[in-house]
């Protein structure tokens, strides 16, 4: 997953607006006191959010599983930017130091399919967090799945690359299904390769959530919607959770 993709990764997803998201997770990280220290961002892809912590003045470690999408962080990363790049499953990972921050974002967590998985990943944000360190991440709600995306087809054409998405979203097992297809143009004689790749998220519920994490130690502090700023709605694309070890939680839960 995410091998010949991690190539015009970078191309397809150019309308995140990764610069805004930035500016309101830092803001968010504002209020705990989070304005410096130890970051660690699971799965980081290819360096986009890790290269802004970094410049923000955050020590910044970013762990992905896939090598393909960390060799294309490494060449996008500044020579003058220290961030430490390890190729590790978010389920199992270690960091050298606790980290006063742990982000994981663009609904990497949907990727863990069981629960099983979600609560081995939280367990070890746990023992890896600071005793007062914050849990930032987000994740694709079952309204985007069945409702926004649904069983439809996408496409693309970037000019050296075409890819269509074929989307399907089973509403008993909360099992959202991407069908990739790659068409990459090859310098040799202007032909295309194709590639295909699956793609396989969740859906869970902020209960599940909660629950999860409390079985791995941390509390869920507060639950915001899209903006990362107001409860979260109906309707929410994807949602953010905060969470940590007190507790008694930094912010109360409304």
């Amino acid at each position: 997953m995410y091998e010949e993709f991690s190539v015009v990764y970078d191309s397809v997803m150019s309308d995140i607006p990764y610069g805004e998201w930035f500016q309101r997770l830092r803001r968010e990280l504002g209020k705990h006191g989070k304005t410096g220290g130890h970051l660690c961002e699971l799965g980081c892809g290819t360096g986009e959010m890790t290269g802004r912590f970094c410049e923000a003045g955050y020590e910044v470690t970013g762990i992905d599983l896939s090598p393909d999408m960390l060799a294309r962080a490494m060449e996008k990363k500044e020579e003058d930017q220290e961030i430490l790049y390890l190729n590790q499953d978010m389920r199992d990972f270690s960091l050298h130091k606790p980290a006063d921050v742990v982000l994981c974002i663009c609904d990497s967590v949907n990727y863990l399919l069981r629960e099983e998985d979600l609560l081995a990943a939280f367990r070890c944000v746990y023992e890896n967090l600071d005793d007062d360190g914050i849990f930032v991440f987000d994740m694709k709600t079952e309204y985007c799945y069945r409702v926004i995306l649904g069983d439809a087809v996408r496409f693309e054409d970037g000019g050296d690359y075409s890819v269509i998405w074929e989307n399907t979203y089973d509403r008993v097992e909360k099992i959202n299904e991407y069908l990739v297809t790659m068409f990459l143009l090859r310098e040799e004689g202007g032909l295309y390769e194709r590639y295909d790749e699956c793609h396989r998220q969740r859906a869970y519920s902020r209960e599940e959530v909660e629950d999860l994490l409390f079985q791995a130690g941390l509390t869920l502090y507060r639950c915001y919607g899209e903006d990362l700023e107001r409860m979260p709605g109906e309707q929410e694309e994807r949602m953010y959770y905060v969470a940590g070890k007190d507790p008694d939680g930094r912010i109360a839960l409304p």
